[in-house]
């Protein structure tokens, strides 16, 4: 019984962060040390970097 309601209860906060993804998101870019730890883990993933970069210098 415990198991099946921390499932549910997984899968509702999933669904709403998968909501409201973008205010949270923005939420977390509005702290500067998150930022900078949000940008230094996205340029560390190789697809990312590439196609950031690729629009940049465009």
């Amino acid at each position: 019984m415990k198991k099946t309601m921390y499932s549910i209860l997984l899968f509702l906060a999933g669904m709403l962060l998968y909501r409201y993804r973008y205010q949270a998101l923005n939420g977390m870019m509005r702290i500067e040390p998150m930022q900078k730890l949000l940008v230094r883990v996205g340029m560390g993933i190789p697809a990312i970097r590439r196609t950031i970069v690729s629009q940049i210098f465009r």
